[in-house]
């Protein structure tokens, strides 16, 4: 058995190349010093020549309490892995402010290990040039971020790209770096054509991401509680894995039937109307709910047997390197799988989330795209969203109603013979 992360031994610190050395190795493997309160990097454990240099051109201004006047480092002083290191701890902070999901940091820090195994953890940022760039853009979307992983779709390549350059330029805004980095023409996101065109290609092999009303009522058959009535709540409002994981009690009026929460995803808005079923299945659940495991989750509608939320993040911490690992968990994907495979239903590409696409799909029909944007815990886009104050609960009704007869048709009346 390995080594939890949070167990590993931590990277030893360099000594003082002398005694009168006024540095100090900080853990993330720079020099540093307090300053007035502050602690000021300054370079490399590996090149304390540079960092003591480093110190010298910028201690007055620091120690009399000014900006200083030269800001220049010293180019031998920061690299790639200094880049990455400034980043994450960035990151990380938004993390502990709840500003990002964990998850949303794990992604950021297997893009700057890609990026350091791929340019060196010495490498220079100053050397960087576009050719390595557009090299680094290649290798990734041939063999993904790890040395033997598959290659990259389009949009998992945007995302990276997006962050490669974010991170860059959070160094340059924050004078860690004397000038912005030229990417290249080589380093952009796929085009908008040619993620259409990945799309289209992965329809064309796997199907729409979309489920016919027969198939979503073979599910409702088939599926036992609390599963079915996600499931309700997913064709019902639009609601996803997370947003079912983390719907609090006191979102839910059952008298009035509705739902009201801002989404968890995006802050924005969000209120259901609620179909019969679905309040009848919330009664159910709600009735026989597992004690929680801790009291952050007691809030919640949906538990797992053992007291957890149904869709969670398991954050290995170090007190030296902060976050080292985040394992998630979705149990509601996983449930929702299986009953897709016993179903007979499985395809790639399909789950959980399909519900949230059928829903799109077929609420669209009302055209009244505003309705549908505040039912799905969208933005509305453009200057509509800063007018738009209010939408009445009759037209988010008219919308899910018009989905409720998709899903359940009122049965054909038999039309007897007339008689001539």
């Amino acid at each position: 058995m390995g080594v939890s992360p949070a167990k590993r031994r931590p990277r030893k610190k360099p000594l003082k190349p002398n005694p009168s050395f006024p540095l100090t190795p900080h853990n993330n493997g720079q020099w540093c010093k307090k300053i007035r309160g502050k602690i000021h990097f300054f370079g490399i454990w590996e090149n304390p020549q540079a960092a003591f240099e480093n110190y010298l051109r910028v201690a007055t201004d620091l120690h009399a309490g000014r900006q200083p006047t030269n800001t220049n480092l010293q180019p031998n002083a920061f690299t790639v892995k200094d880049a990455c290191n400034h980043y994450l701890t960035f990151q990380y902070q938004k993390v502990q402010n709840e500003e990002i999901r964990p998850g949303t940091f794990e992604d950021c820090r297997h893009i700057a290990e890609s990026l350091v195994r791929a340019f060196g953890s010495d490498r220079l940022v100053s050397d960087l040039t576009p050719a390595d760039f557009q090299k680094f853009r290649y290798q990734i979307s041939q063999h993904g971020l790890t040395r033997k992983g598959r290659e990259l779709g389009a949009h998992a390549l945007t995302r990276v790209v997006t962050t490669v350059k974010s991170l860059f330029k959070y160094a340059y805004n924050n004078d860690l770096i004397e000038k912005p980095i030229k990417f290249g023409t080589g380093f952009e996101r796929p085009s908008v054509t040619v993620r259409r065109k990945s799309r289209m290609a992965a329809e064309a092999a796997n199907g729409k991401k979309l489920f016919t009303p027969d198939e979503i009522r073979s599910m409702l058959e088939k599926a036992g509680m609390p599963l079915r009535v996600m499931i309700l709540l997913g064709i019902n409002g639009a609601l996803g894995n997370s947003d079912c994981s983390r719907l609090p009690v006191k979102a839910v009026d059952l008298e009035r039937a509705i739902i009201e929460f801002n989404r968890p995803k995006t802050g924005a808005e969000r209120v259901v109307p609620l179909w019969p079923e679905t309040v009848n299945a919330l009664r159910e659940v709600l009735a026989s709910r597992p004690t929680a495991a801790s009291p952050g989750t007691a809030e919640l509608v949906f538990l797992t047997k053992f007291g957890h939320p149904w869709v969670r993040e398991t954050v290995y911490e170090s007190a030296n390197k902060g976050i080292t690992k985040v394992v998630a968990v979705d149990s509601v994907g996983q449930e929702f799988n299986k009953l897709l495979t016993e179903l007979g239903l499985k395809r790639k590409g399909i789950g959980f989330y399909t519900l949230r696409h059928t829903f799109r799909t077929w609420a669209d029909e009302a055209k009244d795209q505003h309705a549908i944007h505040r039912i799905m815990g969208h933005t509305i886009p453009g200057m509509s969203g800063v007018y738009v104050e209010e939408i009445s609960l009759e037209r988010l009704r008219a919308v899910v109603d018009l989905v409720h007869a998709k899903l359940f048709p009122p049965p054909k009346q038999e039309v007897s013979p007339t008689t001539a």
